[in-house]
Protein backbone atom coordinates (compact mmCIF):
# COMPACT_ATOMS: atom_id res chain seq x y z
CA UNK A 1 0.00 0.00 0.00
CA UNK A 2 1.06 3.57 -0.54
CA UNK A 3 2.14 5.66 2.38
CA UNK A 4 0.43 8.96 3.20
CA UNK A 5 2.80 11.08 1.08
CA UNK A 6 2.51 8.81 -1.95
CA UNK A 7 -1.28 8.78 -1.64
CA UNK A 8 -1.26 12.57 -1.52
CA UNK A 9 0.77 12.62 -4.73
CA UNK A 10 -1.72 10.27 -6.39
CA UNK A 11 -4.71 12.36 -5.34
CA UNK A 12 -2.95 15.53 -6.48
CA UNK A 13 -2.31 13.85 -9.81
CA UNK A 14 -5.98 12.89 -10.08
CA UNK A 15 -7.04 16.47 -9.33
CA UNK A 16 -4.48 17.81 -11.75
CA UNK A 17 -5.83 15.65 -14.57
CA UNK A 18 -9.27 17.11 -14.02
CA UNK A 19 -7.91 20.64 -14.08
CA UNK A 20 -6.42 20.21 -17.51
CA UNK A 21 -9.77 19.39 -19.03
CA UNK A 22 -11.23 22.69 -18.00
CA UNK A 23 -8.56 24.65 -19.78
CA UNK A 24 -9.01 22.71 -23.03
CA UNK A 25 -12.66 23.60 -23.27
CA UNK A 26 -12.15 27.33 -22.97
CA UNK A 27 -11.26 29.52 -25.85
CA UNK A 28 -12.41 32.06 -28.32
CA UNK A 29 -14.86 31.93 -31.17
CA UNK A 30 -14.61 29.38 -33.91
CA UNK A 31 -16.34 31.27 -36.65
CA UNK A 32 -18.94 28.49 -36.81
CA UNK A 33 -22.73 28.62 -36.86
CA UNK A 34 -22.89 29.37 -33.13
CA UNK A 35 -20.86 32.54 -33.69
CA UNK A 36 -23.11 33.57 -36.59
CA UNK A 37 -26.18 33.15 -34.37
CA UNK A 38 -24.69 35.60 -31.87
CA UNK A 39 -23.79 38.33 -34.36
CA UNK A 40 -25.41 41.59 -33.39
CA UNK A 41 -25.89 40.50 -29.77
CA UNK A 42 -24.67 42.85 -27.07
CA UNK A 43 -23.50 41.70 -23.69
CA UNK A 44 -25.02 43.47 -20.72
CA UNK A 45 -23.66 44.06 -17.26
CA UNK A 46 -25.54 44.09 -14.01
CA UNK A 47 -25.20 47.47 -12.38
CA UNK A 48 -25.08 47.99 -8.64
CA UNK A 49 -28.36 48.64 -6.91
CA UNK A 50 -29.17 52.09 -5.63
CA UNK A 51 -27.16 52.89 -2.54
CA UNK A 52 -23.97 51.30 -3.91
CA UNK A 53 -24.77 47.71 -2.91
CA UNK A 54 -24.21 44.76 -5.18
CA UNK A 55 -27.16 43.73 -7.32
CA UNK A 56 -26.60 40.03 -6.63
CA UNK A 57 -23.87 39.13 -4.17
CA UNK A 58 -22.48 35.62 -4.64
CA UNK A 59 -22.83 33.30 -1.67
CA UNK A 60 -20.46 30.81 -3.32
CA UNK A 61 -16.85 31.45 -2.24
CA UNK A 62 -15.66 29.37 -5.22
CA UNK A 63 -17.53 31.40 -7.83
CA UNK A 64 -15.23 32.41 -10.66
CA UNK A 65 -12.41 30.02 -9.77
CA UNK A 66 -11.03 27.88 -12.61
CA UNK A 67 -12.69 24.46 -12.62
CA UNK A 68 -10.76 21.32 -13.51
CA UNK A 69 -12.81 18.87 -15.52
CA UNK A 70 -12.65 15.10 -15.53
CA UNK A 71 -11.26 15.03 -19.07
CA UNK A 72 -8.67 17.80 -18.58
CA UNK A 73 -5.24 16.96 -19.92
CA UNK A 74 -2.20 17.17 -17.70
CA UNK A 75 -0.94 20.17 -19.71
CA UNK A 76 -4.22 22.02 -19.12
CA UNK A 77 -4.12 21.28 -15.41
CA UNK A 78 -0.50 22.38 -15.22
CA UNK A 79 -1.34 25.71 -16.89
CA UNK A 80 -4.08 26.41 -14.35
CA UNK A 81 -1.81 25.62 -11.43
CA UNK A 82 1.03 27.64 -12.98
CA UNK A 83 -1.27 30.69 -13.19
CA UNK A 84 -2.21 30.28 -9.53
CA UNK A 85 1.41 29.75 -8.49
CA UNK A 86 2.51 32.83 -10.47
CA UNK A 87 -0.13 34.88 -8.65
CA UNK A 88 1.10 33.59 -5.29
CA UNK A 89 4.66 34.52 -6.19
CA UNK A 90 3.57 37.98 -7.38
CA UNK A 91 1.96 38.52 -3.99
CA UNK A 92 4.99 37.34 -2.05
CA UNK A 93 3.60 34.02 -0.88
CA UNK A 94 6.39 31.58 -0.13
CA UNK A 95 5.79 27.90 -0.79
CA UNK A 96 5.37 27.13 2.88
CA UNK A 97 2.46 29.59 3.04
CA UNK A 98 0.53 28.39 -0.01
CA UNK A 99 -1.82 26.34 2.11
CA UNK A 100 -2.15 28.90 4.91
CA UNK A 101 -5.56 30.51 4.29
CA UNK A 102 -4.51 33.57 6.31
CA UNK A 103 -1.50 34.32 4.09
CA UNK A 104 -2.02 37.61 2.19
CA UNK A 105 -0.81 35.93 -1.01
CA UNK A 106 -3.27 33.07 -0.64
CA UNK A 107 -6.13 35.49 0.00
CA UNK A 108 -5.18 37.64 -2.99
CA UNK A 109 -4.99 34.63 -5.31
CA UNK A 110 -7.96 32.61 -4.04
CA UNK A 111 -9.90 33.34 -7.24
CA UNK A 112 -7.15 31.70 -9.33
CA UNK A 113 -6.79 28.53 -7.30
CA UNK A 114 -8.11 25.65 -9.43
CA UNK A 115 -11.01 23.59 -8.18
CA UNK A 116 -11.01 19.82 -8.52
CA UNK A 117 -13.85 18.32 -10.54
CA UNK A 118 -16.99 18.22 -8.39
CA UNK A 119 -17.47 14.56 -9.34
CA UNK A 120 -14.35 13.74 -7.29
CA UNK A 121 -15.82 15.27 -4.12
CA UNK A 122 -17.74 12.71 -2.05
CA UNK A 123 -19.86 15.50 -0.57
CA UNK A 124 -21.05 16.59 -4.04
CA UNK A 125 -21.27 13.20 -5.75
CA UNK A 126 -23.92 10.83 -4.35
CA UNK A 127 -22.47 7.97 -6.45
CA UNK A 128 -18.90 8.54 -5.28
CA UNK A 129 -18.37 5.11 -3.65
CA UNK A 130 -19.66 3.26 -6.73
CA UNK A 131 -17.57 5.52 -8.99
CA UNK A 132 -14.44 4.72 -6.95
CA UNK A 133 -14.99 0.99 -7.48
CA UNK A 134 -15.39 1.56 -11.24
CA UNK A 135 -12.22 3.66 -11.24
CA UNK A 136 -10.17 0.96 -9.51
CA UNK A 137 -11.53 -1.74 -11.84
CA UNK A 138 -10.68 0.37 -14.90
CA UNK A 139 -7.17 1.22 -13.70
CA UNK A 140 -6.47 -2.46 -12.96
CA UNK A 141 -7.75 -3.35 -16.45
CA UNK A 142 -5.19 -0.89 -17.83
CA UNK A 143 -2.40 -2.59 -15.86
CA UNK A 144 -2.18 0.09 -13.15
CA UNK A 145 -2.54 -1.82 -9.86
CA UNK A 146 -5.08 0.17 -7.83
CA UNK A 147 -7.12 -0.40 -4.69
CA UNK A 148 -10.20 1.02 -2.99
CA UNK A 149 -9.14 2.90 0.13
CA UNK A 150 -10.94 4.41 3.10
CA UNK A 151 -11.14 7.80 1.38
CA UNK A 152 -11.31 7.05 -2.33
CA UNK A 153 -8.82 5.01 -4.30
CA UNK A 154 -5.06 4.72 -4.58
CA UNK A 155 -2.25 2.86 -6.23
CA UNK A 156 -1.11 -0.44 -4.80
CA UNK A 157 2.42 0.98 -4.78
CA UNK A 158 4.28 4.03 -6.02
CA UNK A 159 5.58 2.23 -9.10
CA UNK A 160 2.17 2.71 -10.73
CA UNK A 161 2.89 6.41 -11.18
CA UNK A 162 5.68 5.49 -13.60
CA UNK A 163 3.79 2.76 -15.45
CA UNK A 164 3.58 3.21 -19.23
CA UNK A 165 0.33 4.95 -20.11
CA UNK A 166 -0.42 5.99 -16.52
CA UNK A 167 -1.58 9.52 -17.36
CA UNK A 168 -3.75 8.38 -20.27
CA UNK A 169 -5.24 5.55 -18.20
CA UNK A 170 -5.94 7.92 -15.34
CA UNK A 171 -7.83 10.32 -17.59
CA UNK A 172 -9.71 7.56 -19.42
CA UNK A 173 -10.73 5.78 -16.22
CA UNK A 174 -11.65 8.99 -14.42
CA UNK A 175 -14.02 10.00 -17.22
CA UNK A 176 -15.44 6.46 -17.37
CA UNK A 177 -15.92 6.11 -13.63
CA UNK A 178 -16.93 9.57 -12.47
CA UNK A 179 -18.45 10.78 -15.73
CA UNK A 180 -21.10 8.07 -15.66
CA UNK A 181 -19.86 6.37 -18.83
CA UNK A 182 -19.47 2.76 -17.75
Amino acid sequence: MLNLFTRAAVFTSVGTVGLVVLTACGGGGTGGDADKDLQGEVASLTTPAAGGGSASPSADPDAGRPQIRLDSTQDEINRLFEAWTACLEEHGAEKKYKTDPNSPGVKACKGKEPLDPPELDPAKNPDYDDDVRIMVKCMNEHGIKSVVMEEGWGLEDGAGLNAPGYTESLTTCQVKAFGGDE
